[in-house]
Formats: structure tokens, sequence, C-alpha cells
């Protein structure tokens, strides 16, 4: 159990801005209205203290990546697809580490890419909207935080993709239930797949072609947020994974898509798809990449406001931690104290003074 303490001299990130100097206290792991006897004064001498970061997307396979977040102020970690269910089991309540919330194997085309290069399990192969219940029923018998779909692209001698009935019914089935559904798209096709089936998250972005504002203006009014890992669509138009990169590939279409998409009022959610695995088409570090991801959506048009919510209180919201987000009596104490003041400069989430997951210092 954490020691109480009273964090001192602190300007609170609120979601709109950040609140005079003023003193946050902490008991049992969560923040509460006033210092528990013996608490221990820490002097935050003036710093910005943030809800602990969340990325949205994340494949976690060792306990030294999980514990990589916990340095970078990442004190939740949502994994989207992990082939080995033990091993993501073994690795949760990890002292010192983010929480680690999974959607064990993904659903995917038979043999797609995750089952014959990545090492996922045969059944992730969902054969067609009659066997979306089967698929579904696994995961929830698993005891997974949310369902994942990789909608492939259609491309020349690769196993069909997903269809849209396929899509539906799993999305179906998930919230049936009680899953979140976050669905791996790249196109504008499918995006509009996607979201029609009733994708809570679809994340990244398309990359051969920008969603216009008529498509983004769709996508939100179904009611899906989008998590767009810009950190991993630029590296992997840098790092394109063949011989030859078709010009339409560019990392514009991406910021273009997100720009019409927050035009369009979407909930843009911070995630980085940060992964070591050799067979990825890309890696991305653990923990920093969050911090580069903010710096990007930023870029791409959002305020540092806007982007500090895509990583705290957005992304509570959406996947439904009512506990964490934000900085409030009775949430969990996921803390991050930084110098500087990341409303105005986004660049000073990386000035990291201390964190704390459940009122534990881990930094």
């Amino acid at each position: 159990m954490s020691r109480p303490f009273v964090l001192d001299d602190v300007r609170v990130f609120t979601g709109e801005g950040l609140t005079p100097p003023r003193s946050i206290a902490v008991l049992d792991g969560r923040v509460c209205a006033r210092p528990a006897a013996g608490a221990v004064r820490v002097d935050g001498r003036g710093g910005t203290l943030l809800p602990g970061l969340i990325d949205t997307h994340v494949h976690v396979a060792t306990r030294q990546q999980l514990l990589a977040y916990g340095r970078w102020g990442v004190t939740t970690a949502l994994d989207m697809g992990s082939p080995d269910w033990g091993v993501t089991t073994s690795l949760r309540g990890t002292p010192g580490a983010a929480h680690l919330l999974s959607a064990g194997p993904v659903a995917c085309t038979p043999r797609g890419t995750a089952v014959r290069k990545m090492h996922y399990p045969a059944s992730s192969g969902v054969t067609g909207p009659q066997d979306a219940a089967r698929f579904v029923a696994a995961r929830a018998a698993q005891g997974v935080d949310h369902l994942k779909i990789v909608l492939e692209e259609r491309l020349p001698f690769q196993p069909r993709p997903l269809d849209a009935p396929t899509v539906a019914a799993l999305a179906t089935e998930a919230h049936r239930a009680g899953l979140r559904v976050c669905v791996h798209a790249t196109s504008v096709g499918s995006f509009e797949i996607a979201s029609r089936a009733g994708a809570d998250v679809l994340t990244h972005t398309p990359l051969a072609a920008a969603l216009d504002d008529d498509q983004a203006r769709a996508v939100v009014g179904r009611g899906a947020a989008v998590s767009p890992t810009l950190v991993m669509m630029k590296k992997l138009v840098e790092h394109f994974p063949a011989p030859v990169k078709p010009r339409r590939i560019t990392y514009d279409n991406a910021v273009r898509s997100v720009q019409a998409l927050h035009r369009a009022g979407a909930t843009i959610l911070a995630g980085t798809d940060a992964n070591s695995d050799p067979a990825a088409p890309t890696t991305v570090e653990h923990g920093a990449a969050l911090h580069e991801e903010l710096v990007l959506l930023v870029r791409a048009g959002l305020s540092p406001v806007e982007a500090l919510n895509a990583a705290t209180r957005s992304a509570a919201d959406v996947f439904g931690l009512a506990d964490r987000g934000r900085i409030d009596v009775g949430l969990r104490a996921d803390l991050l104290l930084v110098d500087g003041d990341p409303t105005t400069d986004i660049l000073a989430t990386q000035g990291i003074r201390s964190v704390w997951i459940g009122g534990e210092e881990v930094r």
C-alpha cells in the first residue's frame, strides 16, 4: 500500500487549463479531499500536475516494455493485440508498471498477416458472420478488456480481407458481451466499413488518400473515436516495408485526415502502436513515443490542451475507465509532474520530474 502524501504547490491540469498553485492529497492510492494524518509533504515547486497519460494503442510482450511506460508518465497502456494471452496475463499487476488492459488475440481474416507472420493462433481467423459469436465468446471467456479487429486492405496475392458483414457481426457480438470494439483501419474504405459496423475506436489513419470533410463527418456521426497513431504512420512512410513505395502513400494523407476529423468534431485519442515485434511493419518505442505522438497531434492542428485530453480524459471516457484520466477526489492517483506549461507548449510533457501510479512513485 502506498504511503499517504500531499503534493504542494502544483498547477493542476483540469482538461481546460491549469489551476493556480494548490495542493493534492493522496491516500490509499487515490486522490482524497484532505491530507491524512502523518502524510508526507512533497514540494511541487510550481510544476504542472497532469493525470497519468494513457496510450490507447500498444503491443506489450515483456516486463521491461511495460515498465518503460511508467518511466515516461504513461500510467495506463491499452494493448491492441496479444498473440499469447498467458504472457499478457502474467504482466498484469507488475509493480511500478503501467496498468495493462488488453484485447488478447485479434480477429482477422483466415491466414491474415497476424496469423501468418505475427504468431497469432489460427483461431484468430474469422471465417464469416456465422463465426463471429465463436470468436467473441472465446475472448470474453479469457477476460479481455476490449475487442480488436484487423481490417486489412485488399492486395494482390494476399488473403481476402474480412468483409463488411463479418466486421458488423463481430461488433454486434462484442457489444452484446459488453466489450468495446477497436478496428485497425488504414484506408478511406476501411474507415467506412468499420464505422458503419459500429466500431467504437478506429485505429490508424489512411495513407493512400485522405478523408475529406464529408467522410470525416460520417465517421463522427456514427459515433467512432479515432486513435490516429501518427507516430506509427510517419515512421511507416519513412521506412516503407517494401522495395517500392507507391507515390500515393504519404504521411500528408494521415495529417489531412486528422485535420478533417478535427474539423468534424471527432474524439481524437493518443496512441502510438508501440511494439518491438520484428514481424511488424516497423517498431515504435514504448513509453517515449506517446510524447512524440502528442507533438504530432499538435502539428496536425490540435491545440496542446486538446492533445493532452487525447491522452487523458478523452481516452478514459472512450474506454470506460471512470477511475482515471482526471485529477479529482476518489480517482486513482495516476499522476505526472512536469516542469513548464504543456497547455501552451506540448514539449513540456517531456520535462518529467516525478510519476506516480496508484499513489506509488515510480520516477
